[in-house]
């Protein structure tokens, strides 16, 4: 399913940037195609196919100059309390073993060991995210939930662009983003397309604790009026797209809990579910083209806020 959740977003600083170039993005993502862990390995990362992850020849989908990769790690789940549990058994053993206690090198070799053990019995979590490279705004927009999870997957393609041909910034304005939204919610200012939705996030900028989310609250209410005029600040608004998107706009500039409307979601619907590869270019381009629009008018709403 194509359709985002979040929307990590970084600006492509200039025209000779590699992700601008298909032939070299190409290169660079073929280099590093995913392989599963090996007994031994704790984490694998690389790029898959968009389509699935049995087809290695295409892993990039090219709609109009909009481009979407797809990108899969893996992660081997080995909790803290069981590496514990297992290493306190064999260093017991150890002791009954040698009639005294392991020396502090031989505990580091027996967690060693145990780390080794554990690692290839252990259990797979994989998680795949979408990449998207809008070549038109010039712009990177990842389906991450945190900038964590985004700089790891940049961080591939530095490896093999690098860093100086990849040069991206996070998308952001001068002023703090906090102020901006709360000024729109305050004034109750008017933008074409865009409303303000029912929930919210406000603290205090100066005395920094505590937070007070707001839920089914109208954000221009007199209620809402008291916690600006007692120095709250929006951290984070839900916002709606006439155009048929919704999300939760947060003071990092991050796009969360994005939810499409059924008449965008639907609106490809005829296209048969054999015909999946063509299902997923024809979803692509529609959430492309909602998407990359919302991006590039709340910026602009954002920057024209006094």
């Amino acid at each position: 399913m194509v359709w985002f959740k979040n929307a990590i977003i970084y600006q492509i600083d200039n025209d000779n940037n590699t992700l601008l170039n298909r032939d070299k993005l190409k290169e660079a993502v073929k280099s590093v195609p995913f392989t599963p862990c090996s007994s031994l390995d704790t984490e694998k990362i690389g790029w898959v196919s968009p389509y699935n992850d049995k087809n290695q020849n295409d892993f990039i989908i090219d709609v109009q100059g909009q481009l979407l990769l797809r990108i899969k790690k893996e992660t081997k789940l080995l909790p803290a309390t069981v590496i514990k549990q297992a290493l306190l058994e064999k260093i017991d053993k150890q002791e009954q073993a040698l009639g005294r206690k392991p020396t502090k090198n031989e505990k580091a070799k027996l967690k060693d060991e145990v780390k080794i053990d554990l690692i290839a019995r252990a259990f797979s979590k994989c998680t795949h995210y979408w990449v998207w490279i809008d070549t038109i705004n010039k712009r990177i927009i990842l389906d991450a939930s945190s900038f964590k999870q985004a700089e790891d997957i940049l961080a591939i393609l530095r490896k093999e662009m690098g860093a100086l041909a990849l040069s991206l910034t996070p998308l952001s304005i001068e002023k703090p983003l906090e102020q901006i939204m709360t000024i729109w919610a305050r004034e109750k200012l008017k933008f074409a397309h865009f409303i303000l939705g029912d929930q919210a996030e406000l603290k205090d900028p100066l005395e920094g604790n505590g937070i007070i989310s707001c839920k089914n609250q109208e954000i221009t209410s007199d209620e809402m009026m008291i916690h600006f005029d007692s120095g709250k600040w929006i951290t984070k608004v839900k916002i709606f797209d006439e155009r048929g998107v919704n999300f939760s706009l947060c003071n990092n500039y991050t796009f969360k809990q994005i939810k499409f409307e059924p008449s965008i979601l639907d609106e490809n619907e005829d296209i048969g579910a054999d015909e999946f590869d063509k299902k997923l270019e024809a979803d692509f381009f529609i959430m492309a083209n909602v998407l990359s629009k919302t991006i590039e008018d709340i910026k602009n709403i954002l920057v024209s806020i006094p």
